[in-house]
C-alpha cells in the first residue's frame, strides 16, 4: 500500500543516497566506527583526540566513546551547503559525565550515575534507573515518556511503547504521532482503548469510530471501513479523502487510478460510475470515456488539455506532452506552442 504523504515531506534526495555510506576504516590499529589507534594516538577519521588515555580508551557504539575519565560524542554528517558532497567529522567531550558509570542506551542517547544525555547534552528524568531510549525521539522511564527529553503530557511511562511510525500507547491512552520534516507531535486519540486498532499509517479505529491521524472522521463507520490506498478510505456509505468525505461519491464503484503511484504527494485521481476526482474535487465537464493522466499536474480528455483542472486554452489534445522537468520556463508542449504551469509561453 502506498503511504499517503502530505506537500513538503521529507523525501531523502539522490545525492544524500550516494554519499550517505563512507566504509569504515579496518587497517592496522582499527578500534571500529571509524576509530583508529596509531600508537599513543586516537584518531577518529582525521581528527585527533587530545589528551586521551589510550590504554582505557573504548567505542561503545555508533555515537558514544570514552576513556578513563572523559566520555564523548562523536558524528559524521554532510550538509546541503555542498550538495552532501563532503563528509565531516565531530568529536565533542560530555562535559561533567561520568566516565565509570556512563552506559550507552542506543539511538544517541546514553546515561550515567547523574544524568541522562542526548548527543552531548544533558537532560532531565524522572527516574534515571528505569530510562531506555526507543528512538532517537522518544524515550521513557517508569514514570513518564519524553517527547524530544521533554514529558509526554498524561502519559505512563512503564507501559509505554511505539505500535509503529505513527502511533503508540499506554495502559491509559493511544496517541497519534504526527511526524513533519521538522517537527514531531503527539497527542492522545480520543477513542476506546478496549476496541482500538491501527489500520495503517494515518488511519485507526475503535468500536464506534474511524481515526485519520487521530482526529474522529465525523459519520465513518469502522463496520466495514477499507483504505483504499494514496490516501482514499471508504465504508459501507461513503468514500473519504483523508478526513474528509466525498459528497455524492458511490463506494461500490469507486477506484484509484495507477498513476497515483506517481505522485509526488500533492494531487492524486480516483474515479466512479459518474465521476472523475481530484483529491476530493469532482472534474466536472471532463469526457471519462477519453481521461488519461498525463503528470500530476496535467491531464487530457478529446475535448482538450486541463492544467489541475481548468481548460488551457487552444491546446491540442492529440499532440501535447509533458517534460520530466521545467526547460527554461517551459514544463510542457504541443505542436504549435511550449506551456508554464498551464499558460503559454511560446
Amino acid at each position: 500500500m502506498m503511504r499517503c504523504v502530505r506537500a513538503g515531506a521529507f523525501v531523502a534526495t539522490a545525492a544524500f543516497l550516494l554519499f550517505s555510506c563512507e566504509a569504515d576504516y579496518d587497517g592496522p590499529g582499527a578500534l571500529g566506527h571509524g576509530f583508529r589507534k596509531a600508537g599513543d594516538t586516537i584518531l577518529y577519521h582525521d581528527i585527533v583526540l587530545d589528551n586521551v588515555d589510550t590504554g582505557s580508551f573504548e567505542v561503545l557504539d555508533a555515537s558514544f566513546c570514552k576513556d578513563s575519565r572523559r566520555v564523548f560524542y562523536f558524528d559524521s554528517y554532510r550538509e546541503s551547503q555542498d550538495y552532501f558532497i563532503t563528509k565531516k567529522h565531530v568529536v565533542q567531550e560530555l562535559e561533567g559525565a561520568d566516565a565509570a558509570t556512563f552506559t550507552v542506551l542506543g539511538h544517541e542517547h546514553g546515561k550515567d550515575r547523574a544524568q541522562a544525555w542526548y548527543q552531548d547534552r544533558p537532560f532531565g528524568v524522572a527516574d534515571l534507573n528505569s530510562l531506555m531510549a526507543l528512538d532517537t525521539r522518544f524515550t521513557k522511564d517508569d514514570v513518564h515518556a519524553y517527547l524530544d527529553r521533554k514529558p509526554v503530557p498524561g502519559s505512563h511511562g512503564r507501559s509505554f511503547a511505539l505500535i509503529d511510525h505513527n502511533h503508540a500507547s499506554d495502559t491509559l491512552h493511544r496517541y497519534y504521532i504526527l511526524r513533519s520534516a521538522n517537527d514531531v507531535a503527539i497527542a492522545p486519540i480520543p477513542c476506546d482503548i478496549a476496541s482500538f486498532s491501527v489500520v495503517d499509517y494515518h488511519y485507526a479505529l475503535d468500536m464506534d469510530h474511524v481515526f485519520y491521524e487521530g482526529r474522529r472522521i465525523p459519520g465513518a463507520e469502522p463496520g466495514g471501513f477499507v483504505v483504499l490506498g494514496t490516501c482514499y478510505a471508504r465504508d459501507g456509505r461513503g468514500v473519504f479523502f483523508r478526513d474528509e468525505r466525498i459528497e455524492g461519491a458511490d463506494p461500490a464503484t469507486f477506484a484509484l487510478f495507477s498513476e497515483n503511484e506517481n505522485s509526488r504527494g500533492e494531487v492524486y485521481y480516483a474515479q466512479d460510475k459518474d465521476h472523475i476526482y481530484v483529491n476530493a474535487a469532482p472534474f466536472k465537464g471532463v469526457d471519462r470515456a477519453s481521461f488519461r493522466i498525463l503528470d500530476e499536474k496535467y491531464t487530457v480528455d478529446t475535448n482538450g488539455v486541463y492544467f489541475r483542472m481548468k481548460k488551457v486554452a487552444n491546446a491540442d489534445p492529440l499532440s501535447f506532452k509533458v517534460y520530466p522537468h521545467f526547460f527554461g520556463d517551459a514544463d510542457a508542449e504541443d505542436r504549435s506552442h511550449k506551456y508554464g504551469d498551464g499558460k503559454r509561453v511560446e
